[in-house]
Formats: structure tokens, C-alpha cells, sequence
């Protein structure tokens, strides 16, 4: 019985994406070995529990904002200024982490169409890139977090809780320049989140970025619907936030970048926008204008995403009517393209931002 019990916990050991999680299985395997374990050192047990327990706390999303922490999601009021996040938030995050909700999802979405028949385009990648094993792509940036100790919360937690209308709240993700010098001014890259919105997930991606300020910004829900009013924002509430947390912004070396429905905030900024920003980029998303303008236009998509379909057509118009663009194109990849293609994607951006 014994064994049965050790096996079933090695298998939700190695099925567990989180490490908060995967330590309270190992607390339960030394539960069930207690005795074997206390026959070596009597005080054998009391130490791999005492060593567990710190390592639990270690794992614990950060609840300060004011870290050394190359990554931080941090909470704002209407002003912009941070603050601490409510308690309520801090504890969904701790017993529902951001990569297990990542996890169930996909396990979710394997299981549910084979038990209940769906039309829906994006299950369809899904299934797309999972009989290609790309699936596991979406384990990497939540594990290059993890390794470098860069624990926090989710940003979509203030969206769940705003779209439930239990708390009005918003959060942003910040990532600091790799070497980080105070003395220094840096470009800024606003990467606007698309459905299902402000995801951590991404910040794993986008460290890539190694010598500017990102910045990610969800919309108050997760809807990822974005108007003239958020890209405003960007410049009245979020510039003088980086500001006052002791950035230095170069205002002349703006980008901002569009996922999926936050298509919706990179197409208002090409129509409204485009004097302020160098480079606008649209990934596996649609762009509703060709007409050259100041910025840079960067195109990221795959063959195989239902939304990106307009981009290559785009390219070639816009490069035509003697626009500044540039495009990333797969003919095999989905919706999926960012984290299929993290290091290709954050190489190409690069390049352009220089």
C-alpha cells in the first residue's frame, strides 16, 4: 500500500507545474517515510520538513513590490503610484499559481474535445501544435522565471476580480534592463496583452529584452480590448510610474507591442499614435491599415493562426506605399508563434528596436 501511495505521489510530482506544489507532494512523501526516515538520524524527519517548509516560503509569489526582483508585478491606484496588493489577491495566487492554471488548462483542453465536441479555431492549433509536441513551450517561460528566482503573482487575478466586480484594481508587469544602471536612460517597450490578459507567462518571454524597460499592461478585465483612453494612459499614468520609481525614460525611444486582442491597442496606436511610438508590433494578431507612418511596423504571425491572416498581405502594401516595416513569418506555426519561437521572435525584435 505503501508503494502504491509512493508511486501516486511521484506521479503528481512530476504532474504538478508549480513549485509550491511539488514541495507539498514531497512533504507528503516525507509524511509517509517518516518512520523509515527518523531510523536513520532521529532527527531526520524534523529536518527535511524544517528544509521544505523554507523552500516553500522561498516559492511564495513576492506580496512587496519595492524588490531587487528583475521581474515584479506590481499593483497601482488611480494615480499610478504602486502599493500593495489586497490579501485576497496575494492568497489566490499562493493556493491557485498562475503555471498550474496554465497546466489544468492544457490538460483541459487535451481531455475536453475528445469528451465534448467543440468548433473552436483555437483548440484546433492547439491540437495542431500538441500532435507537433509544441505544447510544452508553454511550461518554458514560467520555468525561466522560476530558475532565476522570480517568483510573483499573476496580473490576471486583478482582472478576474475587477470583471466579477468584487475589486476595482489594476497591476503591471515590470521588467528591468538585464544590467540595470540608475545613471542610465532607457527605451521603453509597452507589450499589450491580448484575451485572457495579463499573464505572467509572458514576462518569461519577453527578459529576452535585455537592454530597455518592459512594461506590460492589461486591460481592466481580461477582455484584452484596448481604446484610445489605454494608450493615453501609457503616457499620462504609466511613463511618470516609471518615473517616480526612479527610471529613466527616454521619451524619444518608445515601442509598444500587440498580442492577439491586444491587436486592438497597437491598431490604435498606428491610427492615433504612431508620432510617439519607434516601432509598433503586431503579433498573431490583425492590422486594419496599410498607409506608411513615423514607426517602424514589425509583423509577427504563423501560417496556421486564424487571426494573423492579414499580415503577409499587409507587409507587402505597406512596404509598397513606402512604409518602415518588417516581418517575422512562419507558414507552420499557430496562434502559439511567440512561445513556439521565443528566441528567433526576441532576436528579431531586438534588431529592430536597435
Amino acid at each position: 500500500m505503501k508503494t502504491f501511495k509512493t508511486i501516486l505521489l511521484v506521479i503528481l510530482f512530476l504532474f504538478f507545474a508549480s513549485w509550491f506544489y511539488k514541495i507539498v507532494v514531497l512533504m507528503l512523501l516525507a509524511y509517509l517515510w517518516r518512520k523509515e526516515i527518523k531510523a536513520k538520524k532521529d532527527w531526520g524527519y524534523k529536518a527535511v520538513m524544517c528544509v521544505l517548509l523554507i523552500a516553500m516560503f522561498c516559492v511564495l509569489p513576492r506580496y512587496r513590490y519595492n524588490t531587487s526582483d528583475r521581474v515584479q508585478l506590481i499593483y497601482q491606484d488611480k494615480k499610478g503610484n504602486p502599493k500593495y496588493p489586497p490579501i485576497t489577491h496575494y492568497l489566490v495566487n499562493v493556493f491557485f499559481p498562475e503555471e498550474e492554471v496554465c497546466n489544468i488548462g492544457i490538460w483541459g483542453a487535451r481531455i475536453v474535445p475528445k469528451v465534448i465536441p467543440l468548433a473552436n479555431w483555437i483548440l484546433d492549433e492547439f491540437n495542431y501544435d500538441d500532435k507537433k509536441g509544441n505544447i510544452s513551450n508553454f511550461y518554458r517561460p514560467f520555468n525561466r522565471l522560476n530558475w532565476n528566482g522570480l517568483f510573483m503573482m499573476s496580473g490576471t487575478t486583478s482582472q478576474v476580480f475587477n470583471m466579477m466586480g468584487i475589486d476595482n484594481t489594476q497591476s503591471v508587469y515590470l521588467i528591468k534592463p538585464k544590467n540595470y544602471d540608475e545613471n542610465k536612460e532607457y527605451p521603453v517597450v509597452f507589450f499589450m496583452h491580448g484575451f485572457l490578459g495579463n499573464w505572467k507567462l509572458y514576462t518569461g518571454v519577453l527578459k529576452g529584452l535585455e537592454d530597455c524597460i518592459v512594461l506590460c499592461v492589461g486591460t481592466h478585465t481580461w477582455s484584452g480590448i484596448f481604446t484610445k483612453n489605454d494608450i493615453n494612459a501609457l503616457f499620462k499614468k504609466q511613463i511618470p510610474f516609471l518615473e517616480n520609481m526612479g527610471y529613466k525614460v527616454d521619451k524619444n525611444n518608445l515601442h509598444i507591442m500587440g498580442l492577439s486582442n491586444g491587436g486592438s491597442a497597437v491598431n490604435v496606436a498606428y491610427n492615433g499614435f504612431s508620432n510617439k511610438f519607434k516601432t509598433i508590433t503586431f503579433i498573431s494578431t490583425g492590422i486594419h491599415q496599410t498607409y506608411p507612418i513615423a514607426s517602424k511596423v514589425l509583423l509577427i504571425g504563423g501560417g496556421k493562426d486564424h487571426s494573423a491572416g492579414t499580415l503577409q498581405g499587409a507587409y507587402r502594401t505597406l512596404k509598397n506605399n513606402g512604409g518602415k516595416t518588417d516581418l517575422f513569418w512562419d507558414d507552420e506555426e499557430t496562434h502559439f508563434i511567440l512561445v513556439n519561437q521565443t528566441d528567433e521572435i526576441i532576436n528579431f525584435v531586438k534588431k529592430n528596436l536597435q
